[in-house]
């Protein structure tokens, strides 16, 4: 078993205003974890956004804290932004174009994030 307190995972910044803390990833623990999943808590500062991107591995945001807008765009380009708050989830499927953006003039948003590990499973793997 492996215990921590995500104040003990330096947090990375990956964007303007977003940090990420990679709590589980591939190199955390032996082969015995397998290593399908990896959690990672971001904090998006106010005024700050993660762009419409995709990617392979599928993903569930949960809000922990603070109002977000996410967005996707369906396969027609059709953009559809969403409010969410403390307590609500949002499950991407592989490939789905996505983006969030904090609105708040003052209060950051705290979530966590669970992706799948694919193929070699090196998106499971901290960016350094």
């Amino acid at each position: 078993m492996i215990c921590k307190n995500y104040e003990d995972v330096e947090p990375v910044e990956v964007g303007k205003g977003v940090t990420v803390r990679w709590l589980t990833h591939k190199d955390l623990g032996g082969d015995e974890y397998l290593h399908n999943h990896a959690l990672r808590m971001f904090t998006i500062a106010p005024k700050s956004e993660v762009s419409i991107h995709n990617h392979e591995f599928t993903q569930i945001v949960y809000i922990l804290s603070g109002t977000l807008i996410f967005s996707v765009l369906s396969h027609d380009g059709t953009r559809k932004d969403r409010k969410v708050g403390p307590g609500d989830y949002v499950y991407t499927y592989s490939y789905e174009h996505h983006g969030i953006r904090n609105p708040s003039d003052s209060t950051p948003v705290n979530l966590l994030c669970c992706i799948d590990c694919v193929g070699d499973k090196e998106n499971c793997v901290p960016t350094r």
